[in-house]
Protein backbone atom coordinates (compact mmCIF):
# COMPACT_ATOMS: atom_id res chain seq x y z
CA UNK A 1 0.00 0.00 0.00
CA UNK A 2 1.10 3.39 -1.21
CA UNK A 3 1.83 5.06 2.80
CA UNK A 4 2.74 8.65 0.55
CA UNK A 5 -0.68 8.08 -1.04
CA UNK A 6 -2.61 7.75 2.38
CA UNK A 7 -1.09 10.77 4.11
CA UNK A 8 -2.18 12.91 0.79
CA UNK A 9 -5.92 11.81 1.30
CA UNK A 10 -5.70 12.00 4.72
CA UNK A 11 -4.45 16.21 4.65
CA UNK A 12 -7.30 16.58 2.00
CA UNK A 13 -9.48 14.94 4.39
CA UNK A 14 -8.51 17.10 7.36
CA UNK A 15 -8.69 20.12 4.71
CA UNK A 16 -12.03 19.11 3.84
CA UNK A 17 -13.03 18.86 7.43
CA UNK A 18 -11.45 22.48 8.28
CA UNK A 19 -13.17 24.20 5.54
CA UNK A 20 -16.64 22.84 6.58
CA UNK A 21 -16.01 23.86 10.25
CA UNK A 22 -14.76 27.34 9.17
CA UNK A 23 -17.90 27.84 6.60
CA UNK A 24 -20.24 26.85 9.49
CA UNK A 25 -18.50 28.98 12.17
CA UNK A 26 -19.00 31.71 9.36
CA UNK A 27 -22.67 31.12 8.90
CA UNK A 28 -22.78 31.20 13.20
CA UNK A 29 -20.92 34.58 13.48
CA UNK A 30 -22.84 36.19 11.11
CA UNK A 31 -26.38 35.28 11.81
CA UNK A 32 -25.09 36.68 15.58
CA UNK A 33 -24.47 39.98 13.82
CA UNK A 34 -27.39 40.54 11.87
CA UNK A 35 -29.36 38.79 14.67
CA UNK A 36 -28.26 41.39 17.20
CA UNK A 37 -28.78 44.20 14.46
CA UNK A 38 -32.35 43.31 14.16
CA UNK A 39 -34.87 45.59 15.90
CA UNK A 40 -37.20 44.62 18.32
CA UNK A 41 -41.28 45.19 17.20
CA UNK A 42 -42.36 48.35 18.57
CA UNK A 43 -46.19 48.11 20.55
CA UNK A 44 -47.27 51.65 21.43
CA UNK A 45 -49.51 51.25 24.39
CA UNK A 46 -52.08 54.01 25.15
CA UNK A 47 -53.61 54.10 28.22
CA UNK A 48 -55.63 57.12 29.79
CA UNK A 49 -53.73 59.09 32.73
CA UNK A 50 -50.75 56.54 32.08
CA UNK A 51 -48.34 58.10 35.21
CA UNK A 52 -51.45 57.34 37.28
CA UNK A 53 -50.52 54.61 40.14
CA UNK A 54 -53.82 52.42 38.93
CA UNK A 55 -51.19 51.41 35.87
CA UNK A 56 -48.43 50.29 38.46
CA UNK A 57 -48.98 47.04 38.56
CA UNK A 58 -50.32 46.32 34.96
CA UNK A 59 -47.27 47.86 33.39
CA UNK A 60 -44.71 45.92 35.63
CA UNK A 61 -46.71 43.04 34.26
CA UNK A 62 -45.82 44.19 29.89
CA UNK A 63 -42.38 45.01 30.66
CA UNK A 64 -41.99 41.11 32.67
CA UNK A 65 -43.63 39.91 29.09
CA UNK A 66 -42.32 42.32 26.82
CA UNK A 67 -38.58 41.27 28.42
CA UNK A 68 -38.93 37.91 27.90
CA UNK A 69 -40.79 38.11 24.12
CA UNK A 70 -38.44 40.94 22.99
CA UNK A 71 -40.85 43.72 22.08
CA UNK A 72 -39.97 47.20 22.75
CA UNK A 73 -42.92 49.30 24.73
CA UNK A 74 -43.48 52.41 24.29
CA UNK A 75 -45.76 53.33 26.81
CA UNK A 76 -47.65 57.00 25.40
CA UNK A 77 -47.99 59.55 27.79
CA UNK A 78 -51.40 61.03 27.96
CA UNK A 79 -53.76 62.78 30.05
CA UNK A 80 -57.32 61.71 30.66
CA UNK A 81 -58.92 60.39 27.59
CA UNK A 82 -62.80 61.26 27.21
CA UNK A 83 -63.48 60.30 23.99
CA UNK A 84 -62.79 58.78 20.78
CA UNK A 85 -61.34 62.27 19.40
CA UNK A 86 -58.74 62.54 22.13
CA UNK A 87 -57.62 58.87 21.98
CA UNK A 88 -57.46 59.44 17.78
CA UNK A 89 -54.47 62.21 18.14
CA UNK A 90 -52.71 59.46 19.99
CA UNK A 91 -52.97 56.67 17.89
CA UNK A 92 -52.31 58.56 15.18
CA UNK A 93 -49.07 60.45 16.43
CA UNK A 94 -47.70 56.84 17.05
CA UNK A 95 -48.44 55.26 13.40
CA UNK A 96 -46.26 58.70 11.91
CA UNK A 97 -43.54 56.80 14.72
CA UNK A 98 -44.41 53.41 12.57
CA UNK A 99 -44.83 51.02 15.47
CA UNK A 100 -45.96 47.61 14.21
CA UNK A 101 -48.45 47.22 16.62
CA UNK A 102 -51.53 48.76 19.90
CA UNK A 103 -52.52 47.70 22.82
CA UNK A 104 -55.42 50.19 23.97
CA UNK A 105 -57.55 50.57 26.75
CA UNK A 106 -60.19 52.03 24.79
CA UNK A 107 -61.82 55.48 25.16
CA UNK A 108 -65.81 55.45 26.20
CA UNK A 109 -68.77 56.29 23.73
CA UNK A 110 -70.22 54.47 21.06
CA UNK A 111 -68.04 56.33 18.04
CA UNK A 112 -64.59 54.89 19.63
CA UNK A 113 -65.13 51.22 17.71
CA UNK A 114 -65.65 53.04 14.71
CA UNK A 115 -62.76 55.19 15.56
CA UNK A 116 -60.02 52.05 16.28
CA UNK A 117 -61.43 50.24 12.73
CA UNK A 118 -60.73 53.24 10.48
CA UNK A 119 -57.33 54.13 12.30
CA UNK A 120 -55.94 50.83 13.08
CA UNK A 121 -57.15 48.81 9.86
CA UNK A 122 -53.69 47.82 8.74
CA UNK A 123 -51.90 47.44 12.14
CA UNK A 124 -52.87 44.56 15.15
CA UNK A 125 -54.69 46.45 17.62
CA UNK A 126 -55.61 44.46 21.08
CA UNK A 127 -57.61 46.15 23.86
CA UNK A 128 -57.15 45.79 27.22
CA UNK A 129 -59.32 46.56 30.74
CA UNK A 130 -62.54 46.24 29.01
CA UNK A 131 -64.48 45.92 25.53
CA UNK A 132 -66.38 49.04 23.41
CA UNK A 133 -69.91 48.89 22.33
CA UNK A 134 -71.74 50.96 18.92
CA UNK A 135 -74.59 52.62 19.17
CA UNK A 136 -76.26 49.35 19.34
CA UNK A 137 -74.57 48.16 22.46
CA UNK A 138 -72.85 45.79 20.26
CA UNK A 139 -69.71 45.05 21.11
CA UNK A 140 -66.58 45.67 18.95
CA UNK A 141 -65.53 42.46 17.75
CA UNK A 142 -61.97 43.06 18.98
CA UNK A 143 -60.18 40.78 20.85
CA UNK A 144 -59.76 41.95 24.38
CA UNK A 145 -57.71 41.41 27.49
CA UNK A 146 -59.82 42.11 30.75
CA UNK A 147 -62.22 40.42 33.53
CA UNK A 148 -65.81 40.06 33.65
CA UNK A 149 -67.32 42.77 34.99
CA UNK A 150 -70.76 41.07 35.01
CA UNK A 151 -69.45 38.69 36.84
CA UNK A 152 -67.67 41.10 39.37
CA UNK A 153 -71.59 42.75 39.75
CA UNK A 154 -72.99 39.40 40.64
CA UNK A 155 -69.92 39.02 43.13
CA UNK A 156 -70.75 42.36 44.93
CA UNK A 157 -74.11 42.13 44.77
CA UNK A 158 -73.82 39.01 47.08
CA UNK A 159 -71.44 40.30 49.53
CA UNK A 160 -74.14 43.02 49.59
CA UNK A 161 -76.44 40.46 50.73
CA UNK A 162 -74.45 38.34 52.88
CA UNK A 163 -73.50 41.81 55.18
CA UNK A 164 -77.57 42.65 55.41
CA UNK A 165 -77.42 46.09 53.25
CA UNK A 166 -80.48 47.02 52.38
CA UNK A 167 -80.58 50.47 49.99
CA UNK A 168 -78.00 50.67 48.03
CA UNK A 169 -76.43 53.75 45.92
CA UNK A 170 -74.43 52.60 42.34
CA UNK A 171 -71.49 54.53 41.11
CA UNK A 172 -70.50 54.00 37.94
CA UNK A 173 -67.89 54.67 35.15
CA UNK A 174 -68.20 56.32 32.00
CA UNK A 175 -71.81 55.71 30.61
CA UNK A 176 -72.01 52.97 27.98
CA UNK A 177 -68.48 51.55 29.27
CA UNK A 178 -68.06 47.72 29.45
CA UNK A 179 -67.05 48.27 32.99
CA UNK A 180 -70.64 50.27 33.96
CA UNK A 181 -73.01 48.56 31.47
CA UNK A 182 -72.00 45.08 32.27
CA UNK A 183 -70.78 45.95 35.90
CA UNK A 184 -74.49 47.06 36.71
CA UNK A 185 -76.32 44.67 34.44
CA UNK A 186 -74.96 42.24 36.42
CA UNK A 187 -75.41 43.79 39.88
CA UNK A 188 -79.64 44.14 38.98
CA UNK A 189 -79.62 40.49 38.13
CA UNK A 190 -78.34 39.35 40.90
CA UNK A 191 -80.02 41.55 43.28
CA UNK A 192 -83.52 41.03 41.57
CA UNK A 193 -85.78 39.19 44.11
CA UNK A 194 -83.27 39.91 46.73
CA UNK A 195 -84.19 42.79 49.87
CA UNK A 196 -81.17 44.83 48.64
CA UNK A 197 -83.07 47.86 46.64
CA UNK A 198 -80.89 50.54 44.51
CA UNK A 199 -82.11 53.59 45.12
CA UNK A 200 -80.24 55.63 42.78
CA UNK A 201 -77.44 55.50 40.18
CA UNK A 202 -74.63 58.60 39.85
CA UNK A 203 -71.92 58.21 36.03
CA UNK A 204 -68.97 59.66 35.60
CA UNK A 205 -69.21 63.30 34.58
CA UNK A 206 -66.72 66.11 33.25
CA UNK A 207 -64.82 67.76 35.22
CA UNK A 208 -66.85 66.68 38.33
CA UNK A 209 -65.79 64.89 41.41
CA UNK A 210 -67.78 61.90 41.92
CA UNK A 211 -67.46 62.67 45.78
CA UNK A 212 -69.44 65.71 45.71
CA UNK A 213 -72.25 64.61 43.51
CA UNK A 214 -72.53 61.42 45.77
CA UNK A 215 -72.53 63.61 49.17
CA UNK A 216 -75.04 65.33 47.82
CA UNK A 217 -77.42 61.84 46.94
CA UNK A 218 -79.75 60.61 48.88
CA UNK A 219 -78.91 58.73 51.91
CA UNK A 220 -78.19 54.83 51.52
CA UNK A 221 -76.21 51.92 53.56
CA UNK A 222 -73.91 50.75 50.63
CA UNK A 223 -72.24 52.13 47.80
CA UNK A 224 -71.13 49.95 44.94
CA UNK A 225 -68.26 51.82 43.32
CA UNK A 226 -67.63 50.15 39.64
CA UNK A 227 -64.89 52.66 38.79
CA UNK A 228 -61.24 51.87 40.32
CA UNK A 229 -60.70 55.87 40.63
CA UNK A 230 -63.94 56.73 42.07
CA UNK A 231 -63.44 53.86 44.58
CA UNK A 232 -60.13 55.66 45.58
CA UNK A 233 -61.43 59.11 46.30
CA UNK A 234 -64.23 58.09 47.79
CA UNK A 235 -62.22 55.78 50.36
CA UNK A 236 -59.91 58.26 51.06
CA UNK A 237 -63.07 61.40 52.27
CA UNK A 238 -64.56 57.91 54.38
CA UNK A 239 -65.09 58.51 58.22
CA UNK A 240 -65.17 55.77 60.51
CA UNK A 241 -65.51 53.31 57.63
CA UNK A 242 -68.51 55.04 55.80
CA UNK A 243 -68.61 58.00 53.41
CA UNK A 244 -71.90 59.66 54.82
CA UNK A 245 -73.11 56.62 56.59
CA UNK A 246 -72.70 54.28 53.50
CA UNK A 247 -70.16 51.52 53.67
CA UNK A 248 -68.09 51.34 50.52
CA UNK A 249 -68.02 48.39 48.25
CA UNK A 250 -66.39 48.45 44.49
CA UNK A 251 -63.85 47.65 42.03
CA UNK A 252 -60.19 48.20 42.76
CA UNK A 253 -56.91 48.45 40.42
CA UNK A 254 -54.22 50.06 42.68
CA UNK A 255 -52.45 49.50 45.96
CA UNK A 256 -54.07 52.58 47.46
CA UNK A 257 -57.32 50.67 46.98
CA UNK A 258 -56.00 47.87 48.89
CA UNK A 259 -54.43 50.54 51.39
CA UNK A 260 -57.79 52.04 51.94
CA UNK A 261 -59.21 48.64 52.39
CA UNK A 262 -56.64 47.99 55.09
CA UNK A 263 -57.41 50.69 57.19
CA UNK A 264 -61.04 50.02 57.48
CA UNK A 265 -61.55 53.23 54.76
CA UNK A 266 -63.38 50.40 52.28
CA UNK A 267 -65.57 47.83 53.29
CA UNK A 268 -64.70 44.89 50.32
CA UNK A 269 -63.27 45.32 46.80
CA UNK A 270 -62.84 43.24 44.07
CA UNK A 271 -59.53 43.97 42.84
CA UNK A 272 -58.04 43.66 39.36
CA UNK A 273 -55.49 41.79 38.42
CA UNK A 274 -53.64 44.37 36.44
CA UNK A 275 -50.11 42.56 36.57
CA UNK A 276 -52.02 39.71 34.46
CA UNK A 277 -54.04 41.62 32.05
CA UNK A 278 -50.32 43.10 31.43
CA UNK A 279 -48.85 40.40 31.27
CA UNK A 280 -50.80 38.57 28.75
CA UNK A 281 -51.79 41.46 26.79
CA UNK A 282 -48.06 41.52 25.30
CA UNK A 283 -47.73 37.83 25.07
CA UNK A 284 -50.78 37.90 22.71
CA UNK A 285 -49.45 40.81 20.81
CA UNK A 286 -46.03 39.56 20.45
CA UNK A 287 -47.29 36.12 19.34
CA UNK A 288 -49.32 37.91 16.22
CA UNK A 289 -45.92 39.74 15.62
CA UNK A 290 -43.66 36.37 15.22
CA UNK A 291 -46.64 35.15 13.22
CA UNK A 292 -48.12 37.26 10.82
CA UNK A 293 -51.64 34.36 10.39
CA UNK A 294 -51.84 34.11 13.82
CA UNK A 295 -55.10 35.53 15.00
CA UNK A 296 -55.41 37.31 17.80
CA UNK A 297 -57.75 36.11 20.72
CA UNK A 298 -59.68 37.60 23.56
CA UNK A 299 -59.13 36.16 27.35
CA UNK A 300 -60.97 36.70 30.83
CA UNK A 301 -58.40 37.66 33.36
CA UNK A 302 -58.87 36.74 36.86
CA UNK A 303 -60.07 39.05 39.89
CA UNK A 304 -59.63 38.77 43.71
CA UNK A 305 -62.20 39.07 46.64
CA UNK A 306 -61.08 40.77 49.23
CA UNK A 307 -62.58 42.14 52.35
CA UNK A 308 -60.07 43.59 55.56
CA UNK A 309 -60.17 40.11 57.69
CA UNK A 310 -58.60 38.20 54.61
CA UNK A 311 -56.22 41.05 53.18
CA UNK A 312 -53.35 38.95 54.23
CA UNK A 313 -54.47 35.39 54.90
CA UNK A 314 -52.88 33.30 52.10
CA UNK A 315 -49.09 33.09 49.94
CA UNK A 316 -51.16 33.79 47.17
CA UNK A 317 -51.88 37.45 48.42
CA UNK A 318 -47.93 37.71 48.46
CA UNK A 319 -47.57 37.88 44.36
CA UNK A 320 -50.49 39.65 43.87
CA UNK A 321 -48.94 42.72 47.05
CA UNK A 322 -45.72 42.28 44.96
CA UNK A 323 -47.14 43.13 41.55
CA UNK A 324 -48.69 46.66 42.84
CA UNK A 325 -45.26 47.87 44.31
Amino acid sequence: MDRGGCRMKKSKFRFMAAEVILFVLTLFFVYKIFNQNVEEPRVAIILPESGDQRWDALIEGMKQSASLNKIHLIICNTDEIEDADVEREAIREQLDNQVDAFIICPSPGSETKEMLENECADIPILLITEDIYDEEQKASGLPVIKPDYYEIGQTLAAHLQEDGQRRIGVVGGWRKSDISDNGVRGLNDALEGTDCEIAWYYYNQKEKKASEMVSVKEKVDALVVLDPDALVELGEQAENGTYYGAEIYGIGSSVKSIALLDYGYITDIVLLDGYEIGYKSVEEIAEKLNHRFYQLESCNTGVRELDGEELFSDDDMERLLYSYE
